[in-house]
């Protein structure tokens, strides 16, 4: 007898099912309740690129098969795809209480899905109890530093255990009794069956109908527990996914003439998007954003996946208050805020805040694209713009951006010393459209390394005969250093002025030895109508290369890795063009880090850390460390001024000026045409 055959039977299992089903909606409902009472977001936009996304990233595992946790990722994606194989045999099981035989179409014994669904669905039930075991060993006995202990998986991981085993016992009880079970196809229920020889009908009864309904109780709690627990993410995940970011690497805008903006920024958790709380929902606690994190590397208070963690709790703490709003009339005063911590300073402290480089690495190291970097910069928006509340470094920083232009503080007409003495034409001298407007950049303009690479790149450029010129004195900041510490309105303030002046040149393309004015003048300016053409100048150098039009006589005889700039790497997938411009200089070398390309590790300088005093360890410490150990290289090739920078001080400060250099790629193109590089 089926142990939903009696009335009683069947109305205890439909009681049983539609609470825990009641429950599981009713959770939900505040999580979405939530979620639509959060700033709006149109996430909306090119559903077959998302879909596309949905099935590569999610139904795939792309992310998590991630090589650099290949091991653990293997396992995790088992359990997932195990997951999915099982829910069709639930369907199944609740289906066949109300109508004998139940299945999907297709999927009956005699189907054509179903002999091999079944097949498939017990070699998955196998590897997922194992992968558990697996998981289970790790967490006890293996314990990674990037995972936190938690009562809460471990219970999830024995709930799921359970679940297979109580399947494998049902339907091995079922098939030692000689019952028609529609399990003929099903080799791990004659395995479990063979185990049961000798035992009478009435134990076989008893034991099927235990592990059923076991297996029933444990499955409709375990979705009702999920909107409760840290594994929410078997819910949220695929939504994720489906809304991740495809916009190019941006910013969220902010209109300061708004005049019915109330918050500059954000300090309180709902006053995010609905986007920013659906990836706090979701986050697994993995630590993959934390083991790839070099602020955390170098012993910051950051750790991406805290935050995560201390939001979501701080989140479930506040539903209860932004339900009671949301559930005020028209005229009706605002609910008492209950006593508690602030999301800005408490819950996520300000160090914290201002930890962060921007290096975008936790966001390709998450499996489900959640972001981090746009919540770090909102918060310190409000911490700058309505606290005035960071650190005192930036005081100079943005008085040097307002008053001169540059957060060097050089007088502005100092912008044009760089090029004393060589052949630079300008723009307000140019006589019709020119093709390349060279944007210099600050550190092009005013540091000693970001000159030589100027003046290399002009003496590229005039050889090759290459119709380009320079603003000179025209141009200010791009206005990311101020953009990325929170300061919008002193950004503003500066891309205004230079999209002004852009807009009264004519030109063909942009082109920038310097990956954050790239990135600000190609994918941030157009939020305020500047809309320009935009090539980084290793795109540049190396279309030049393949054109022949350099002359590259000279052998560098040098073994050099390439450091990648987080603004042109991961910020832009911009790999390529710098290797195959250092590939075509004679003599050299190229031999990568361990860390390199998409998992390339940040110098340090991103984010307006660059303005920022830093503890020991150094990011760009660490960087030279693994350059200097890792590789036999004699230099470290950058395509970024501020990378060049950090690298140069790293190399100085772990005193390894004589084994070890850096140059910019423009100073080692120059040097294989016959100068030295210094851009003489």
């Amino acid at each position: 007898m089926a142990p939903t055959d009696t009335l009683l039977a069947k109305t205890l299992f439909t009681l049983i099912l539609f609470g825990f089903a009641g429950t599981f909606y009713l959770l939900m409902e505040r999580r979405v309740k939530v979620l639509l009472a959060a700033r709006p977001l149109d996430r909306f936009d090119e559903p077959w690129q998302r879909l596309k996304g949905v099935l590569i990233y999610w139904l795939g595992q792309r992310r998590i098969l991630d090589a650099r946790h290949l091991g653990v990722g293997v396992m995790h994606a088992f359990i997932f795809w195990g997951f999915l194989a099982v829910s069709i045999n639930s369907l199944h099981l609740v289906g066949r209480v109300y109508a004998a035989g139940f299945h999907l179409p297709l999927f009956g014994p005699d189907g054509p899905l179903g002999p091999p669904y079944i097949a498939l669905r017990d070699t998955f039930e196998i590897v997922v109890l194992a992968m558990v075991l697996v998981a289970a060993f790790r967490r006890t006995v293996l314990r990674p530093q990037r995972i936190t202990p938690s009562w809460d998986a471990a219970f999830v991981l024995l709930m799921i255990g359970l679940l297979m085993i109580t399947d494998f016992t049902a339907n091995g009880a079922l098939v030692a009794g000689d019952a028609d079970t529609g399990e003929a196809y099903s080799y791990t229920a004659d395995i479990v069956a063979g185990m049961m020889a000798g035992l009478s009908p009435d134990v076989l009864g008893t034991i099927h109908t235990g592990a059923w309904w076991l297996h029933m109780i444990i499955l409709f709690f375990f979705l009702a527990y999920l909107p409760v627990s840290k594994h929410f993410h078997v819910v949220t995940s695929v939504f994720n996914v489906y809304f991740r970011n495809l916009a190019p690497s941006a910013l969220p805008p902010m209109d300061l003439d708004d005049e019915t903006l109330e918050n500059f920024g954000v300090s309180e958790v709902e006053q995010f998007d609905w986007k920013d709380l659906l990836d706090v929902y979701t986050c697994t606690e993995c630590g993959r954003c934390q083991s790839a994190c070099p602020a955390y590397a170098t012993g910051k208070p950051l750790s991406p996946k805290k935050v995560n963690e201390d939001m979501r709790h701080h989140l479930y703490e506040k539903t209860p208050w932004i339900l009671q709003m949301l559930e005020q009339g028209p005229g009706e005063a605002l609910p008492a805020r209950a006593d508690g911590p602030a999301l800005v300073g408490d819950v996520i402290r300000d160090a914290t805040i201002w930890s962060c480089t921007t290096c975008k690495a936790c966001e390709e190291a998450c499996p489900l694209f959640i972001d981090f970097i746009d919540r770090f910069v909102e918060m310190r928006r409000h911490l700058v713009l309505e606290e005035s509340r960071f650190p005192p470094e930036l005081t100079d920083t943005f008085k040097n951006l307002e008053n001169r232009g540059n957060p060097w503080g050089r007088p502005p007409e100092d912008r044009e010393a760089w090029a004393d003495g060589l052949d630079v034409p300008r723009m307000r001298e140019a006589d019709g459209d020119v093709e390349y407007l060279v944007f210099v950049g600050c550190a092009g303009a005013f540091d000693a390394n970001g000159q030589k690479t100027l003046q290399s790149l002009v003496k590229i450029l005039n050889t090759a005969g290459v119709h380009y010129a320079v603003l000179g004195k025209e141009e200010v900041c791009t206005g990311d250093p101020a953009r990325r510490v929170g300061n919008e309105y002193l950004y503003q303030m500066m891309a205004r002025q230079n999209i002004e002046t852009l807009n009264t040149h004519r030109f063909k393309k942009v082109v920038t030895s310097c990956p954050h004015c790239y990135n600000t003048i190609r994918n941030e300016y157009p939020q305020l109508g500047g809309a320009y053409d935009v090539l980084h100048h290793s795109e540049l150098l190396d279309d030049l290369i393949k054109a022949g039009r350099i002359p590259l006589n000279r052998p560098v005889e040098q073994t050099i890795t390439f450091h990648d700039a987080c603004y042109l790497g991961r910020h832009n997938g911009i790999y390529d063009a710098p290797r195959a411009v250092l590939k075509a200089l004679p003599g050299v070398t190229l031999e990568e880090m361990p860390r390199s390309r998409n998992k390339g590790f940040c110098c340090g300088a991103g984010g307006g850390r660059m303005w920022l005093d830093e503890d020991k360890p150094r990011v760009n410490q660490n960087r030279v460390d693994e350059a200097a150990t890792q590789t036999r290289a004699t230099t470290v090739g950058t395509a970024c001024p501020f990378c060049s920078i950090m690298i140069g001080d790293g190399i100085k400060e772990t005193r390894r000026e004589d084994r070890l250099a850096t140059r910019d790629i423009a100073r080692l193109v120059a040097e294989a045409m016959g100068g030295d590089g210094s851009g003489g």
